[in-house]
């Protein structure tokens, strides 16, 4: 990947090893939990992506529209494949429900805390609910709440170390895939 190309956040070689490294124990994590079935493509494909979002939420508080249009396109693709192979499309049309009602619960929380929200958590949101919703409602509500609890306590964290009392940005991103990934990996 040429430096001009790059992502904001994965843009230099320690930056590129340690986003290769989550991605890769994403992976791990996924491929033990779900074995050679017909979602593994699909979460396999999230793992990766979730890895790149986060980093680069991290390093510059955006979430870029290639990663998650790829995570949209790719996710839907790879799990109506599943549906397919499975021959179980309720799954499918949960996971549109989900990617909707996520994005909107997000959308609301951005317009009524713009400073606190940004569109891009919004999108990752939608995003993560597209993959919790292939799986169940109980991954829904797991990913989710896990993300904004693990935010809140490192929002708190944040403050009990510092004397900052300002406005704080918080890149959702991280928290939201680490919930999803969670809630993945214990959904049955």
């Amino acid at each position: 990947m040429s430096v001009g190309r790059s992502l904001a956040g994965i843009d230099t070689p320690a930056r590129i090893a340690a986003t290769g490294t989550l991605g890769a124990a994403a992976e791990a994590g996924i491929l033990w939990h779900f074995g050679i079935t017909a979602p593994l493509g699909a979460y396999l494909f999230f793992g990766a992506v979730a890895a790149v979002a986060s980093a680069t939420d991290l390093a510059s508080r955006r979430v870029p529209n290639r990663v998650v249009l790829a995570a949209v396109a790719g996710g839907g693709v790879l799990l109506a494949l599943a549906s397919g192979l499975d021959a179980a499309w309720w799954p499918l049309a949960r996971a549109g429900i989900a990617m909707v009602v996520l994005a909107g619960l997000h959308l609301a929380l951005g317009l009524a805390f713009p400073s606190g929200m940004g569109m891009g958590d919004v999108k990752w949101a939608a995003v993560a609910g597209l993959y919790l919703g292939w799986l169940g409602w109980p991954a829904i509500a797991t990913g989710t709440l896990l993300a904004f609890s693990v935010a809140a306590l490192f929002v708190l964290a944040l403050r009990l170390a510092t004397s900052r009392r300002g406005r704080l940005v918080v890149p959702m991103a991280p928290f939201m895939s680490a919930g999803a990934l969670v809630a993945i990996l214990v959904a049955r």
